[in-house]
């Protein structure tokens, strides 16, 4: 009988301090998160941070610096995920489909990540009166999405799709201001539902911007 080998034991592979760094600022992210969700910012500590990710009670306070540097990381991994759920239903549309397929990324995220959303918007409402950091990077954050909607009308204008009376501008503040009431609502009413009143939304947009009433489809039979 032939000598029987030893198996041969798999090489470990090591993780550069970068692949770590960023694997416990996405475990220690996620526990805030879900800090946030439950007992409000004023209930969320640096400290427990670092323990609820299974770190000690220093690395959230050494990483982040103060709760405050903890909601802008926050904020800009919020950003992160909101951009990549928009890339896949918005991906090279433009104008009309654009407009209406950044209606359906909102409410499919609200389906899908309803925690990470839940948990953001009350880190929104509570920090907007106590951080000035908070309230800077908001106000840029809505800037630039009353941009994106603003170029997806002027597309559809410039298309002939979109009527050439229509207010690039003003589309833009009302489609922000029925995407964060409608979340606000939900925040406040979880039963609400928010497909039914996006895709209501959608419907009643396309006729005003078009013109077209063979476009409103009523979900209520």
């Amino acid at each position: 009988m032939g000598e029987t080998k030893a198996p041969v034991a798999k090489q470990r592979v090591r993780r550069t301090q970068l692949e770590r760094t960023a694997e416990s600022d996405k475990r220690m992210l996620d526990a805030a998160m879900q800090l946030v969700h439950e007992r409000g910012i004023h209930g969320t500590t640096l400290k427990e941070v670092g323990e609820l990710a299974g770190y000690s009670r220093g690395l959230a306070n050494f990483r982040f610096g103060s709760k405050e540097g903890l909601f802008s990381a926050m904020l800009t991994q919020y950003n992160q995920r909101w951009k990549q759920e928009a890339n896949e239903f918005i991906g090279d549309r433009r104008g009309l489909e654009a407009f209406k397929g950044a209606l359906h990324a909102v409410s499919h995220f609200v389906e899908t990540e309803a925690q990470f959303m839940r948990s953001m918007h009350i880190l929104y409402y509570e920090t907007l009166a106590s951080s000035e950091l908070i309230q800077r990077r908001l106000a840029e954050q809505h800037q630039a999405y009353r941009k994106d909607i603003a170029s997806m009308i002027e597309q559809g204008i410039a298309d002939g799709v979109i009527r050439k009376n229509i207010s690039a501008d003003q589309i833009a503040v009302q489609f922000c201001s029925f995407v964060f009431g409608i979340v606000y609502q939900w925040l406040v009413s979880p039963d609400i539902d928010v497909k039914r009143a996006t895709e209501d939304y959608s419907a009643a947009m396309c006729e005003l911007l078009t013109n077209d009433k063979k476009g409103v489809k009523s979900k209520r039979n």
